[in-house]
């Protein structure tokens, strides 16, 4: 079989990437050094005496104890690992327009209407990825928060040409989180909102003390949209309002929006439309008209951005680095444990004293993984190291050529 070109974000140009890509690109070059460093060093992990009678590391048989042990310890690191899963849909979403911004607290809404762009890099990258002058921006913002609460909501944008600001709480499916957390978010977070949002004195800049909705009309913003957005359903596809009924937590919503409505009666706020169907309201504050409500699937974009986007088509990044450097890194890893050595460490022993195995492998890597540089690689080590790349270092199951082949990628992958 010959070598297949697998798709590794990590061996394209930092420099060319889009900044949706570069959401991904640094977690996963994390993750594939953890891997390279398992797959080459024996002692990089170690399982403790009572870790290897109970995991049965010691009574396993040796055709499977080397391989045993790798898979429990590439895929432990791996399982424990964050990576940057946490937060990856909010930053995708937030990729995509530039007044778009995740992790939007109640306090931070002066600097994001101010300042969308730098909100939002705050946002995707932490105070880590700002410049020094950015975090000093942010330091030396003249607005004070003077609430005594505060609340966080995982993604919005604001809506110029519609005066509007578009908040959105995001569940990855139709049944995430039970019905006890999508009542918790009618109930605690949007209730938290609207309370914020009639507070008297929200903030605070040299003498003057102003509400919410005074400071949204000083940038020009006269509404606000609050939105529960639900992704995916159960198979996998864009959740749809129907797909909600039959195999999620409708009623949730539906008891969530009954909640709300309980606390709204004894406020000032008006109701002004209701649609228990698509569980969805419509208020009005003193003039400040406020929508809050359900969405699925393809709706999302729609509402957050105004435009049609698939969610399937966004969110859905088919990329090979992670299956790909784990699958290597269990098979080199049992190989290593077993013969001392395996493609991996090969690999970079032949590149420190053999040039011409240099100037194929940097041609591999300016061309991103290209695959007619991956196969001359491939030819190259066969025919002149056939020893160090042997049938007895590949796993039976696998052909030769195409197994060095992916081991190349994750070796690339992680250097390029």
């Amino acid at each position: 079989m010959p070598v297949v070109k697998r798709n590794m974000l990590c061996l394209k140009n930092k420099e060319n990437l889009d900044l949706g890509q570069v959401i991904l690109y640094e977690p996963y070059k994390n993750i594939l050094l953890k891997f390279y460093e398992l797959a080459t060093d024996p002692k990089a992990v170690e399982f403790d005496p009572i870790s290897r009678i109970f995991d049965g590391l010691e009574s396993v048989s040796d055709e499977f104890k080397y391989y045993y042990e790798a898979l429990l310890a590439v895929s432990s690191y791996y399982q424990h690992s964050k990576g940057g899963k946490g937060k990856l849909i909010e930053k995708r979403l937030s990729s995509l327009v530039e007044t778009c911004t995740v992790n939007i607290k109640m306090s931070e809404i002066p600097l994001w209407l101010e300042n969308p762009a730098l909100h939002r890099k705050k946002g995707i990258f932490t105070l880590n990825g700002l410049t020094r002058d950015e975090k000093r921006i942010i330091r030396l913002s003249e607005w004070s928060y003077i609430g005594n609460e505060d609340s966080t909501t995982d993604v919005g944008n604001l809506i110029a040409p519609e005066s509007t600001i578009v908040l959105m709480e995001l569940k990855n499916r139709v049944d995430s989180g039970g019905t006890a957390a999508r009542r918790e978010i009618w109930q605690k977070k949007f209730v938290t909102l609207l309370k914020l949002f009639q507070k008297a004195k929200l903030y605070k800049r040299s003498e003057e003390e102003i509400s919410f909705k005074e400071l949204i009309s000083k940038f020009g913003y006269r509404s606000v949209e609050i939105y529960l957005g639900i992704l995916f359903s159960v198979d996998g596809t864009p959740a749809t309002l129907k797909a909600d009924k039959e195999t999620g937590f409708y009623i949730s919503n539906k008891e969530g929006l009954r909640d709300l409505l309980q606390y709204v009666q004894n406020t000032t706020i008006e109701i002004i439309h209701i649609d228990w169907d698509r569980v969805e309201v419509i208020l009005d504050w003193n003039g400040m008209r406020i929508k809050i409500g359900a969405l699925y699937g393809n709706e999302i974009p729609l509402k957050l951005f105004r435009k049609k986007y698939s969610i399937t088509d966004l969110l859905v990044l088919k990329y090979d680095d992670i299956w790909l450097g784990q699958l290597m890194s269990i098979w080199e890893r049992s190989v290593l444990l077993k013969k001392k050595t395996n493609f991996s460490v090969s690999i970079k022993a032949i590149l420190l004293r053999d040039e011409i195995a240099r100037i194929l492998y940097d041609e591999f890597i300016e061309s991103e993984g290209e695959e007619e540089s991956l196969r001359d690689l491939v030819d190259y080590l066969l025919d002149n190291y056939p020893t160090l790349f042997s049938d007895i270092f590949c796993p039976e199951q696998r052909e030769l050529k195409e197994y060095l082949g992916d081991v190349i990628q994750f070796v690339g992958a992680v250097e390029a």
